[in-house]
């Protein structure tokens, strides 16, 4: 990732450290970036504690400053994994137990507490509440998977920040963010992926387009999906396998 940065405030400093999480920390002075041009390449570290959560305060903080646990799913994660549903997203990454009795299901719940006492925010907006039935009610598939940017599982109680909903814990959800062009020349940038599978029927299409100028921008996320009957496979134990469909009529 290339960045820019206005350090005219530092000149003749004999010591500038430079910090950016999952990169090693470079000390250089101000007289040494003058003579490489200013320009800067760090090394990227194998393992990094120091990860950045929002979901635990509702502002940026360290993840080893937050005293509950708290599991991340980056966009990279989930483009390796390359979920049908975001309740497979959140299924994939082994935090979550999803109750999905159907296709169109996904229910998560967190340390046994169902939808009505998990809260499911997107982009800091609540998607559920607690007026309903205990259960698994709520579910998290109309949620695109291609238009979250990342998701952070809060586990545990969240009620003090987030209200009386998230006693079981909260499933955060922040959707594309619009970047900023860093010259004068717009930015134009945007992805497509499109996934069929056999198993289900499924054909899904997604295409997202960013624009971006120095002082404002703009994003644009379109998904189409389209599933099918799930089909049992023909391999199996003869208990789990069943070679019968039954249908009421009338």
């Amino acid at each position: 990732v290339s960045g820019k940065a206005d350090i005219s405030a530092f000149s003749g400093s004999l010591q500038i450290e430079i910090r950016l999480i999952g990169y090693k920390t470079e000390r250089i002075s101000y007289m040494d970036l003058e003579k490489n041009s200013f320009a800067l390449s760090m090394k990227q570290t194998e393992f990094s504690l120091d990860q950045i959560v929002v979901s635990a305060t509702r502002w940026n903080q360290s993840a080893l400053e937050v005293p509950a646990k708290v599991a991340t799913i980056s966009a990279k994660d989930a483009a390796i994994q390359n979920p049908q549903t975001t309740a497979d997203l959140l299924s994939n990454s082994g935090e979550v137990f999803i109750q999905k009795s159907q296709q169109g299901g996904g229910s998560p719940m967190i340390r046994g507490f169902a939808t009505n006492r998990v809260l499911i925010a997107v982009d800091e907006v609540r998607m559920n509440n607690a007026i309903f039935r205990s259960g698994n009610l709520q579910n998290v598939i109309s949620i695109d998977p291609f238009a979250v940017e990342n998701t952070e599982v809060l586990f545990g109680p969240g009620s003090v920040i987030y209200g009386s909903d998230a006693i079981g814990g909260v499933m955060s959800f922040k959707t594309l963010t619009p970047k900023f062009s860093d010259t004068t020349k717009v930015l134009i940038s945007g992805s497509a992926v499109a996934r069929t599978a056999s198993a289900n029927n499924e054909f899904t299409g997604h295409v997202d387009f960013n624009a971006g100028w120095e002082k404002w921008a703009m994003v644009t996320s379109i998904s189409y999906n389209n599933f099918g009957d799930l089909r049992m496979g023909s391999n199996g134990p003869d208990e789990y396998l069943r070679p019968f469909y039954t249908n009421r009529i009338d």
